[in-house]
């Protein structure tokens, strides 16, 4: 029907100027402001048929069908706004359960995920860097530093570098910062670097995944940069292929045997092109790592103090103070384990484990004043319900008796 309007008003608008301005702009007779007026008259008919049309839109277009089409678009709308109240709400609530109860671990995850939805980024990067400080697992660590990156309107900051960095050394497959770690090597202009990390992740991602959508992106931009064709990265994502992963490949069709030999090949290859390549922090922590999964400890823990010679992180040395404690074996204190833990001291007075070891190694010593001193301030940072708080209550109770 409303086509129909459209249509009358148009043919109405034509037959106006062939009948009435046509032959009066040549009747010299008829004034120039009487032809004024008539010309303005159809600009006016023409602009109304126009303007109908334009917010109609195509006359062939099935109307129930876009009126059901914005039907739901506004529900959608609706939806998002009662869930954005509800979020609110519990936002509030978790806010001040985490002022009544700040070193409460599900609180502040809670907390986190939920200022998240709310954009209360602030609230969130406090939150993450709190459970950090408790408990400073890969997964925190890749939580805060995507926070931090959302906040620096996705620029990867020197802080969540190194927050990536300490993730993927506690957890080379974390998914997180292994996107993050793709960012950085792209924002760099090393496309080629990039590339690797984000289809290595591609591979290892579930396809229900909602953000493999983005890292498909991601893949094709810098694909794109380093020229490979827009065909080729389509079959390799279609057939999710690795890209450049014929080494692995080959080392998966060897047998157990011939897989360890060549492993332990690859491994001394690295060793020894670090000799010459001394600098390169990244090869020795990935040559810790390797020595690792061989079970060459010596040869790893040498790597790791290399390591920590070019970069004397925080996480590095707590990674070797982890590795000389291990939790499952009789604590042997020596100097350098003190010494590892006097120099986290310094950098983090608040570090969980250095401070749970300068207190142990007290107890050990019969030092139980200073015992009792540093398991105090760690009990302060942890949660009031950890087993471990339990455990140090327990201790401090014997050293009062």
């Amino acid at each position: 029907m409303i086509f129909f309007i459209i249509l009358i008003i148009s043919f109405i608008s034509a037959l106006f100027i062939f009948k009435n301005i046509i032959p009066n702009i040549s009747n010299k007779k008829k004034s120039f402001y009487k032809i004024e007026r008539k010309i303005l008259a159809f600009l006016m008919l023409f602009s109304i048929s126009s303007f109908i049309y334009y917010n109609i839109g195509d006359p062939f277009i099935n109307i129930k069908e876009l009126n059901s089409s914005r039907k739901k678009l506004k529900e959608t709308e609706v939806q998002k706004n009662k869930d954005f109240v509800k979020n609110l709400k519990k936002f509030s609530e978790l806010d001040l359960a985490s002022k009544k109860d700040p070193n409460n671990i599900d609180i502040l995850f809670k907390l986190a995920a939920i200022a998240s939805k709310v954009n209360k980024i602030d609230v969130e990067i406090a939150s993450l860097t709190k459970l950090n400080s408790i408990n400073n697992s890969p997964k925190i660590k890749s939580l805060l530093a995507q926070a931090i990156v959302r906040k620096a309107n996705g620029q990867v900051t020197s802080k969540a570098k190194k927050l990536i960095d300490e993730a993927l050394i506690d957890n080379p497959l974390e998914p997180g910062a292994n996107f993050l770690n793709g960012l950085r090597q792209s924002q760099i202009g090393n496309d080629e670097a990039a590339l690797k990390i984000w289809v290595r992740l591609y591979n290892n991602t579930h396809k229900t995944d909602t953000w493999k959508q983005d890292l498909e992106t991601n893949i094709r931009s810098a694909a794109k940069n380093i020229g490979i064709s827009e065909i080729e990265i389509n079959n390799k994502l279609k057939k999710n292929i690795k890209i450049a992963n014929t080494t692995a490949d080959k080392i998966l069709n060897l047998s157990e045997e011939e897989q360890k030999i060549k492993i332990n090949q690859m491994v001394e290859q690295l060793a020894n092109r670090l000799t010459k390549e001394k600098e390169d922090l990244e090869g020795w922590v990935r040559l810790f790592r390797s020595y690792k999964v061989l079970k060459e400890n010596e040869k790893a823990l040498n790597a790791l103090r290399t390591a920590i010679e070019i970069n004397p992180t925080v996480i590095l040395k707590q990674t070797l103070l982890k590795e000389l404690l291990p939790p499952q074996a009789k604590p042997k204190f020596t100097q350098e384990t003190n010494d590892l833990i006097s120099e986290i001291l310094v950098e983090e007075p608040n570090n969980v484990e250095a401070l749970f070891f300068k207190g142990l190694k007290a107890y050990n010593d019969g030092e139980d004043s200073t015992a009792k001193l540093y398991w105090q301030k760690l009990i302060s940072i942890l949660p009031t319900n950890s087993q471990i708080s339990s455990e140090l209550y327990k201790k401090i109770e014997k050293l009062e008796e």
